[in-house]
């Protein structure tokens, strides 16, 4: 499986890719441009930063439309610090599968993935 992971918390980001790198092929996308590259490779799964400012979400939301439009296989999960259920369901609107919540659990993680 092929997992692209992008995310603006270096942290979280670091944690992702340790707890996947050993059984996944996993990506850091570092900006939009690389994330859709990435995503052309046969990618199966890619994780999506929830956390922008306001005024920014629908950005990341048209993201995960964009994402969806060019490969519709691909399984999107969000990653956010709270949970809240407007964000949840705008997220739902636009194809986001599950939304993990901060501090992520390695447990919650492969769990996301296996789902």
């Amino acid at each position: 499986m092929k997992i692209v992971i992008f995310n603006e918390e270096l942290r979280s980001e670091m944690q992702m890719y340790l707890a996947l790198s050993n059984r996944h092929d996993v990506e850091i996308a570092q900006d939009l441009k690389d994330l859709m590259l990435l995503l052309e490779e046969n990618a199966d799964l890619t994780f999506l930063e929830l956390d922008s400012a306001a005024d920014k979400r629908p950005d990341i939301l048209h993201i995960a439309k964009q994402v969806l439009e060019k490969n519709p296989k691909i399984k999107v999960v969000g990653i956010c610090d709270h949970k809240n259920s407007v964000l949840q369901k705008e997220a739902a609107d636009h194809g986001i599968v599950k939304i993990l919540t901060r501090p992520i659990k390695n447990r919650e993680l492969l769990k996301a993935i296996q789902d």
